[in-house]
């Protein structure tokens, strides 16, 4: 089922027990409110069309397959699917418009994955910053790919999961991309499942 969480306001409930003298006896956790200043929930789409949102680069490597704009149940999100593609290798890029992280400390960003049919580790889903992507030449920049969880194998199809917070400290006062890159293929049945990405959020944790 669908994720429909964090859609007016982006809610990150913290890890820490919080002990108030409004706390009765049994601990439990205080969420905090963080406002992200950039985020995409990908609502403002066509259902099943070439995701086309504005400043996002959606990139073809290899084969024919783009990033699409999805939407089932009222929620918008975008897909990258390689089944049916005749190609043999289909990698995918989905890139974020800049975000000026000038004024801005302690920031993080976060974003929800999914995936269904997926049955094999090398049909994947990554995640990559760049610093220095001028809004075209994808090959030409230089990606750094972060560490969180995505969707793979083992998580249950359709089901959006929770990339964890991830810190963006090293790029304090930078202008920075986020990348989704999806790697399959449309003849290879071990690697012709599906990706979903939403919810993508970039706040400071201050």
């Amino acid at each position: 089922m669908k994720n429909n969480l964090l859609k007016s306001l982006f809610l990150l409930v913290t890890s820490s027990v919080v002990l108030t003298s409004c706390v009765g006896e049994d601990d439990y956790v205080i969420p905090t409110v963080k406002t992200p200043f950039y985020s995409e929930e990908f609502q403002d789409i066509q259902n099943n069309t070439i995701l086309d949102l504005t400043d996002w680069t959606n990139f073809a490597e290899a084969g024919t397959i783009s990033w699409k704009e999805k939407s089932y149940s009222g929620n918008g999100y975008a897909e990258f699917n390689t089944y049916g593609s005749g190609n043999a290798s289909n990698i995918g890029w989905l890139i974020s418009p800049a975000y000026d992280l000038s004024g801005y400390e302690s920031v993080k960003f976060s974003f929800q994955s999914a995936q269904n049919f997926v049955s094999d580790n090398a049909n994947k889903l990554q995640v990559y910053v760049s610093s220095d992507f001028d809004g075209s030449n994808v090959n030409s920049a230089t990606w750094n790919e972060v560490v969180c969880s995505v969707a793979n194998k083992s998580t249950t199809g359709y089901l959006f999961i929770p990339s964890g917070e991830i810190n963006l400290s090293a790029y304090e006062g930078q202008t920075i991309h986020i990348a989704f890159k999806v790697t399959g293929s449309g003849t290879n049945t071990n690697l012709d499942g599906l990706f979903q990405v939403d919810n993508l959020y970039v706040y400071t944790s201050k």
